[in-house]
């Protein structure tokens, strides 16, 4: 991956990502020229299998790196959202007084339950 996530933006509809800086733009141009020059020039001495499969290969390459820029944008707001997930978990912590007994820790799906 050679594009930097905040170059670029989830698409509101579909699958993908769109530009929203002049680095973006560029980095998509460059992508369209890598892809489109060689096909044209391919048919251009006629050697339509060889134009398929640049196409194939270049579209391939694009939507992997396209797949590369959107996880890493996702992977800091997943692990946002989990630690804010995780800090709720901790405020919803029911205590139980009990001084005669040692305090053993009771994790349930919804509530973690420690003897204090």
């Amino acid at each position: 991956m050679f594009g930097k996530p905040h170059w670029f933006r989830p698409k509101a509809i579909g699958w993908g990502i769109a530009p929203v800086s002049w680095q973006g733009w560029i980095y998509a141009a460059l992508w369209v020229g890598a892809i489109a020059g060689p096909f044209v020039l391919l048919l251009g001495r006629y050697q339509p299998l060889e134009a398929l499969a640049w196409m194939g290969l270049g579209i391939g390459a694009l939507a992997f790196d396209v797949r590369q820029i959107l996880h890493t944008m996702r992977v800091p707001m997943a692990s946002t959202v989990a630690a804010q997930t995780s800090a709720q978990r901790e405020n919803n912590v029911l205590y139980i007084l009990d001084d005669d007994q040692p305090h053993p820790r009771v994790a349930t799906r919804g509530y973690n339950l420690q003897m204090k």
